[in-house]
């Protein structure tokens, strides 16, 4: 995959090392690696700003480290195989989008002298990448304790209880760590939920037909990317979530944009993967103006916004209160 920009690049090398600036004349080239794959509709979306926004700076080639699919013993092989194309493409800035990737590559390419720009990572980016001489990015924060105060508001006091599930790939786990504190129940704004990780479909699905008989009034589906059936082989994204909007007998919300939909979730207060691209995008022409990446605080996008499915209310008799349709931020619909 090969998009179009122009760079200028100071890169350093621990601090000490800068890299020489490309002429007017000269193209400079951008390397995005994604820890999934661009049928993703996260990478889709953050990929397509990052290419939009510096279409006119510089050349764009890309890699997909496909960890969503891949079983975690295969990780190491991907980030081999992505650093073998970063060497090979001498890129003037590195993009590494997401945990795995920033966690595999991030210290290798800082060594590399190469400026590193990084978004949609979950953890405490110094955890991987120490203290980020070289680097900047763009953090990623899904509102996971407001969107249960803000359901509850929606839903009124019959809301009781929630479920909110995750697979159990990396990013799970980071979430779990650092969101929810590894604690898997809490309870705010008269709200209780338990937090509940899966590794297979069956497990998923189990989950979803008994939440109803487990007296949970609704159901947070987290991430199901990395879903395995009774072979050990992956399971498409849009299967899950289908199915899960299909069969549950309560109503499904999500954190993600890609998750609402007429089939998918009724909604929630979401995050999306073009405002990353756009904020990584800042970052990367500021690095081709001259500035070093270490020097760049990294940035958070703003707060999530309301989306929802027009046919998903109407399903589910829900009607949105004016604490959410009045919001600041105009609420969101798609059919």
């Amino acid at each position: 995959m090969r998009y179009a920009i122009t760079v200028i690049t100071i890169a350093a090398l621990s601090g000490l090392f800068a890299f020489p600036r490309p002429s007017s004349a000269e193209t400079a080239l951008v390397m995005v690696v994604n820890s999934y794959d661009i049928n993703h509709s996260w990478v889709r979306a953050h990929n397509d700003a990052l290419r939009e926004r510096l279409a006119s700076r510089a050349r764009i080639d890309g890699f997909d480290m496909d960890t969503k699919r891949i079983p975690p013993e295969a990780y190491r092989d991907a980030a081999e195989r992505a650093w073998q194309a970063i060497e090979a493409a001498k890129p003037d800035v590195v993009v590494l989008t997401d945990d795995n990737a920033v966690r595999l590559l991030g210290p290798r390419v800082m060594r590399k002298g190469i400026p590193l720009v990084f978004l949609g990572v979950n953890q405490n980016p110094r955890t991987y990448l120490g203290g980020m001489e070289g680097a900047t990015g763009v953090l990623e924060r899904p509102l996971y304790k407001r969107s249960l105060i803000f359901l509850r508001e929606i839903m009124g006091p019959k809301l009781k209880r929630s479920l909110i599930l995750f697979d159990s790939g990396a990013t799970s786990q980071v979430i779990m760590n650092t969101a929810f504190k590894d604690k898997t129940s809490l309870k705010l704004g008269g709200t209780s939920a338990d937090v509940r990780q899966v590794g297979t479909f069956a497990e998923w699905q189990q989950a979803v037909l008994s939440a109803g008989d487990r007296g949970y009034n609704a159901i947070f589906a987290g991430l199901y990317h990395s879903l395995t059936d009774d072979q050990g082989m992956h399971v498409p994204y849009d299967t899950v979530i289908t199915w899960t909007s299909a069969n549950a007998s309560v109503p499904v919300f999500g954190y993600w944009d890609f998750s609402v939909g007429p089939d998918r979730a009724v909604g929630g207060l979401v995050n999306s993967g073009r405002p990353q691209g756009e904020a990584a995008a800042e970052l990367v022409l500021k690095i081709l103006d001259g500035e070093p990446a270490g020097s760049l605080y990294p940035v958070t996008p703003k707060d999530g916004q309301f989306l929802f499915s027009r046919s998903g209310l109407r399903r589910w008799n829900i009607h949105l209160p004016d604490s959410v349709t009045r919001a600041a931020e105009p609420v969101r619909y798609v059919d």
